[in-house]
């Protein structure tokens, strides 16, 4: 594990933290003036840090609450936003009701050297805890203890001084607006992060840049007689669960393929790269077919409310209601399996066997049909349930021609696993 901060000039974080803390604790007066008269900049390399505790700074958002549940921004997208500012000693937006660079370089040293006395006992295997557990008590009291709830099942709760990092967390949280332009840093990243984190980090800090009408696209009609087929995304989904089934959905002409996530806009995935929703939770139209794809932001929507309650309001009227991967164990913690036969992710089915133990849980299916659900295994699985959902409606040649002529190998054999397990419910 490697930890490679960089800071300049200054290179004693934890004196710098006792003289920044202690003047701001002596002279609040003083403190709200500019810093420019005794500028310090400092750059922090949070992807290195993350990256020491084997996080995934491309895919990893776990820090709205306590329960580590997503907030729909990246952590290190945060973080990184936290790194601009402490990098760059000019910045004062103050003006216009947002950030100054002087507050959060105090906030930042205070923080950091809380976290090395918290993290002490853990600092030989993992290094790089402090700054991490740093840069997410600077986004707010939520991301503060999402952390803390973590680092304290290793016998290292934050609990030290964190007070100024609380102060400005406000304006660096998911929720809060860093430049002060009336647009949120989230709006801001759903925004621009689709050209890339530095295109976001600008926004973010620039009053001047605002999302507009142009960057907020405008959900396709439902077309007249076609079946609407909505795949309800979330940050960490799987690329291929989503655009497998996609690439084959897309070409029947009874089908209209339509994105949704809960706010809308782009959405991340575990790969890193991010995809866009055509609806939001609260505009999306009434589903035909209904997908839930997989990932690794399963666990984080696994205690999502509003992802669950809108899988169960769409389910009531969906003529069939789909998963790829551990898409199921959603629909399994939604509670609309019950009772049904079903299949997930051979390598993580636990996680879906975990949320309904009434469900039927196949450990040799390819895919599984259950009256209108369909589920599939893990990642390309859902391939092949996809064509197995077109001749379910349009008879299995209509399904052969649609893979053949996309060059696709369809494994038409519902019970033909390469990847089985052996699963023994335990039922009382």
């Amino acid at each position: 594990m490697t930890f490679k901060p960089v800071f300049r000039p200054l290179r004693d974080l934890a004196a710098v933290a006792a003289i920044l803390a202690a003047a701001y604790a002596a002279a609040p007066a003083i403190a709200q003036q500019s810093s420019a008269a005794a500028p310090v900049a400092m750059g922090v390399d949070f992807d290195a840090a993350m990256r020491g505790l084997n996080f995934a700074p491309a895919t990893l958002d776990g820090n709205l609450d306590a329960t580590m549940a997503g907030n729909g921004i990246v952590d290190a997208d945060e973080m990184a936003l936290v790194s601009a500012i402490l990098a760059d000693s000019k910045l004062d937006l103050r003006s216009k009701g947002g950030i100054d660079h002087g507050a959060v370089v105090a906030a930042y040293a205070q923080a950091e050297a809380s976290a090395k006395a918290d993290f002490s006992k853990l600092a030989s295997r993992y290094p790089t805890a402090a700054t991490v557990g740093a840069g997410y008590a600077m986004l707010g009291e939520n991301s503060l203890k999402s952390y803390s709830a973590m680092s304290a099942s290793f016998g290292a709760p934050m609990s030290g001084n964190y007070a100024l990092a609380l102060k400005v967390g406000p304006k660096l949280a998911y929720d809060g607006d860093a430049d002060g332009d009336g647009a949120n840093n989230r709006a801001e990243y759903l925004a621009f992060i689709d050209k890339g984190r530095a295109a976001y980090v600008k926004a973010a800090l620039d009053p001047t840049i605002m999302p507009d009408t142009n960057q907020t696209l405008q959900a396709p009609p439902a077309a007249p007689g076609r079946k609407i087929v909505g795949v309800v995304l979330y940050p960490g989904f799987e690329v291929l669960d989503v655009f497998g089934p996609v690439e084959m959905w897309a070409y029947v002409p009874d089908f209209q393929v339509v994105m949704i996530s809960e706010k809308g806009g782009a959405v991340k995935s575990a790969q890193g790269v991010s995809a866009v929703a055509d609806y939001s939770f609260a505009d999306a139209p009434q589903l035909d077919i209904m997908m839930i794809p997989g990932g690794v932001g399963t666990r984080t929507e696994l205690n999502n409310p509003a992802y669950l309650d809108f899988i169960r309001k769409q389910d009531a009227k969906t003529q069939l209601t789909t998963s790829v991967c551990t898409g199921s164990a959603l629909l399994a913690k939604a509670g609309v399996l019950k009772g049904r036969k079903a299949t997930s992710n051979k390598a993580f089915f636990s996680l879906a066997t975990a949320q309904d133990p009434s469900v039927d849980w196949q450990g040799k299916a390819r895919w599984v049909e259950d009256g209108k659900y369909i589920t599939s295994s893990g990642v390309s699985a859902g391939t092949d349930m996809a064509l197995g959902l077109v001749a379910k409606l349009y008879g299995k040649e209509r399904a052969g021609l649609l893979a053949h002529s996309l060059e696709y190998i369809w494994s038409d054999d519902a019970s033909n696993d390469p990847f089985a397990i052996a699963y023994k419910p335990d039922r009382q």
